[in-house]
Order: C-alpha cells, then sequence, then structure tokens
C-alpha cells in the first residue's frame, strides 16, 4: 500500500512506513499531550521531506498563534507558506453555522489549494459552533467522506477528557481508517506521555504504548 510517511522514523516504523495514502487517521487525546506538534510535523515534513502541499485548518487557535508556536520549535510555517507549500485556515468560532457550511468551506479550500495533506485540529471545537451533537456527528461523517473522495491524506485532531473511554463525540472511530491515542499518564510523581496506535487500515501495526519526547527542530 502506498504510505504518507510522517517523517518520524520511530513512528513510522510502528506502521510500514507510514498511514495510508489517502486515509483519513484521527488522533486523540487528552488536552497538552502534543497532539497539535505531531500532526503539525506531518504538515511540515511533508512539505519540507516529501514535496506535498499541506493544509492546516486551524479550529481551536488563530493562525499567528499556531505559527508562532511551531517556530518555537524550529519549524518556519510562515517560510512554507510564502513558498506556496503550506496553507493555514484560520476558522472563526461561529454563533450560527450549518454543517454544509463547515464541510464545504473545508472541502473548497482542500480544493483550491491542491493540497495532498490536511488536518483538522480540532473536531472537538464545532461542539462550541454547533448547538446538537448530532449536528457535530453529522459534520464530522460527511466531512470524512468528502475529504477520502478528494483522494486528501488527513489528521483529524480530537479531544479526550480526562478520565473518558471515548474518543471525541462518538463517530470519529467509526469514519476514519485509523486511530493514533496520545495519553498524559501519572508515573510515580511525574506526568508522563505516551503513544499507541488503536486502530491502522491494511496494516500491520504496532499496538504498544511508546513513549513520547518532543525535540526542538533546528
Amino acid at each position: 500500500m502506498n504510505r504518507a510517511p510522517f517523517g518520524i522514523s520511530e513512528l513510522d516504523s510502528l506502521m510500514e512506513g507510514g498511514i495510508p495514502r489517502g486515509g483519513l487517521i484521527i488522533v486523540a487525546g487528552n488536552a497538552g499531550v502534543g497532539k497539535t506538534i505531531l500532526s503539525a510535523q506531518f504538515i511540515y515534513n511533508g512539505a519540507t521531506i516529501y514535496d506535498e502541499r499541506g493544509l492546516y485548518i486551524c479550529m481551536s487557535e488563530g493562525g499567528e498563534h499556531f505559527k508562532a508556536d511551531m517556530a518555537s520549535l524550529g519549524w518556519d510555517f510562515s517560510r512554507l507558506e510564502e513558498k506556496g507549500m503550506i496553507r493555514i485556515v484560520e476558522f472563526p468560532t461561529m454563533a450560527k453555522v450549518g454543517t454544509e457550511d463547515v464541510v464545504s468551506l473545508i472541502v473548497d479550500e482542500a480544493q483550491k489549494f491542491k493540497a495532498e495533506r490536511i488536518v483538522v485540529d480540532s473536531v472537538s471545537a464545532l461542539n462550541i459552533a454547533l448547538s446538537r451533537k448530532s449536528e457535530v456527528r453529522a459534520v464530522v461523517n460527511l466531512l470524512a467522506r468528502m475529504l477520502k473522495n478528494l483522494g486528501c491524506t488527513t489528521l483529524m485532531v480530537t479531544e479526550n477528557p480526562w478520565g473518558s473511554r471515548g474518543i471525541g463525540v462518538g463517530v470519529e472511530e467509526f469514519v476514519s481508517d485509523g486511530i493514533i491515542i496520545m495519553e498524559s499518564v501519572v508515573v510515580g510523581n511525574r506526568l508522563d506521555k505516551r503513544l499507541m496506535i488503536l486502530k491502522m487500515r491494511a496494516t500491520n501495526h504496532d499496538t504498544r504504548y511508546y513513549r513520547l519526547h518532543v525535540d526542538k527542530g533546528s
């Protein structure tokens, strides 16, 4: 199967070289565990290593704030924007927005930019914009199908509240091709972070937990 690597050798080796190209992968975890960093690296390495255009949809924070955070890790998203390899789209939180509007806005951006990699960070923000959980589930379901039809390789970030056994709004795991779980766990008197590949379509993937560590880029 054709793969879209993260460009992180240790992670890619756990899933036969990367995630299935054209698939939709859920990155789920607690707040502050590193979901945005992992997703940003997928887009950044896609542009710098694999020459693939990346679209980053910011639904939880402003685009400038996101770029400043990534710059502190050594990743210059502004330069890649200027080169036309990455596009960052900031979605303002709206009091009233329809299901079709959310999906069409994201799909239109993906088509116009001819994106090969997409990150939606995070679908949990839709809980604020949409009034009913059924609407959120409808958006996630429809968006997943539309992005797959475009052939984009997509990461959808979703929050897992502390103590929750479910994933996001309860539909992501059923529409996705893969699920990467990131967790914060108490070990002795410190807080550790760990990652596990819960599901990955057509992939003989590792199913063990691995400790997470973030290094600054150069």
